[in-house]
């Protein structure tokens, strides 16, 4: 018996099979379920198929590495209708420099604090995953008024990316020099004892610097609770 098409339907069926999406892969690693979508949600769908290409590239997945996968994974894939191959992509979204700073600005003046930020450059720009953004900032505040480094964290479905900075800071002038006397209190539940002490660093309030007991003369860290007094760190 002979089948009889009408024409442009094997034509049809090409492009419709052109039309579908590519499996995109959300996290760090391929799972299952971005092969077979029905399995979305399952313990199933969660077997791992090895690393995921980075931001904007796409892996090969054959039907090959899937049988091997669901062996390592102690599973049998009858019933399943695993694909030859699998070009699985991974989404990726670019922030240029201006939407970095952006991104980064609240967490960086947070991170400076109590220098206060006049502006932030950065001359790159990165290449990040699809999906919920997490940004963080790794930095301290400045001794002193001028150009401060740090790097902005990006982290993406798992993958986290640096990006080198620049922050123009202007801080407050340390409450303490070296060589001045404070007040060292230490706290033992809900007793507070205090001896007196010597700074050995410069510090504003909230930094925790190097003291020295003149009671003991051991060297200790403190945080400045203002001009005259410093709490002892454990």
């Amino acid at each position: 018996m002979r089948l009889s098409l009408p024409v442009g339907f094997g034509l049809t069926i090409a492009l419709a099979a052109l039309a579908v999406p590519r499996p995109v892969a959300a996290q760090d690693e391929v799972r299952l379920h971005e092969i077979l979508p029905a399995l979305e949600g399952t313990e199933l769908g969660e077997v791992s198929l090895g690393p995921a290409p980075p931001p904007g590239g796409q892996r090969v997945v054959t039907r090959s590495e899937v049988l091997a996968a669901l062996r390592r994974a102690d599973r049998r894939a009858e019933g399943l209708a695993i694909p030859r191959v699998s070009r699985v992509r991974r989404g990726a979204r670019r922030l240029d420099p201006a939407q970095l700073v952006e991104e980064a600005g609240p967490v960086a003046r947070e991170a400076l604090a109590p220098c206060v930020v006049e502006r932030i450059d950065v001359r790159t720009e990165a290449t990040v995953g699809e999906g919920p953004l997490s940004v963080s900032v790794e930095g301290r505040a400045p001794e002193r008024s001028g150009s401060s480094p740090f790097v902005i964290v990006l982290e993406v479905g798992g993958r986290t990316v640096r990006v080198p900075a620049q922050a123009t800071v202007r801080c407050p002038a340390p409450v303490v020099s070296p060589g001045g006397r404070l007040r060292l209190l230490a706290r033992f539940g809900n007793v507070v004892a205090s001896a007196p002490g010597v700074a050995r660093q410069p510090g504003r309030v909230g930094d925790v610097i190097r003291v020295t007991s003149l009671s003991s003369h051991a060297p200790l860290r403190a945080r400045i609770l203002d001009a005259e007094r410093a709490e002892v760190l454990p």
